[in-house]
């Protein structure tokens, strides 16, 4: 589930480039919905951790089933996950703005325009390091997806890629807050 959650994360870790090279996407500033799937080779991806049926009984429906289906495991096979971001223009500022933050990793900017931006990517965690590059690109104001592959080598030699698709929910974040940069 770590590494679940850390393919998550870097769709939005901050880039270690001046605020000034990064050429923030033209899209709409408010609530966007992520949907990424991760596929994994060399491990299989481990089960969630249960949640007890009290919990899971005062979710709502739609989130009960989508936890649901993430504690059964699924071995190697592609993994779905979904967040909501709030997107301003200081999370624009930075390269790779939509996802979640992840102090383990840095982000090196390869090239960054209106309409894409490609990244490269190195974290260290747990006695594991891992590489890799990310496309993001702007289909319109109201969509954005990209592309992810990442190497890890250490106790845990995987190979991950990701897929995400990003679209614009609504001007108003309501109660989800913005990713600031570190």
């Amino acid at each position: 589930m770590r590494i679940t959650l850390l393919c998550g994360a870097l769709l939005l870790s901050s880039a270690a480039l001046p605020a000034d090279d990064i050429k923030p996407f033209d899209v709409k500033l408010g609530l966007w919905e992520t949907t990424s799937t991760t596929e994994m080779s060399g491990m299989a991806m481990p089960s969630m951790p249960q949640i007890p049926p009290d919990a899971l009984s005062r979710m709502p429906p739609e989130q009960r089933a989508r936890i649901e289906a993430m504690m059964k495991g699924g071995g190697g096979s592609p993994r779905s996950m979904t967040v909501k971001s709030c997107i301003t223009k200081e999370t624009l500022a930075r390269a790779g703005a939509f996802g979640q933050s992840d102090k383990s990793c840095t982000m090196s900017v390869v090239s960054s325009t209106p309409t894409k931006q490609v990244l490269h990517m190195d974290c260290k965690r747990d006695n594991n390091h891992m590489t890799g590059d990310m496309t993001i690109e702007r289909a319109d104001a109201e969509h954005v997806k990209g592309t992810s592959l990442i190497k890890s080598e250490g106790e845990r030699a995987i190979s991950m890629k990701s897929n995400f698709e990003t679209k614009y929910l609504s001007s108003d974040c309501g109660d989800v807050k913005p990713v600031l940069p570190k």
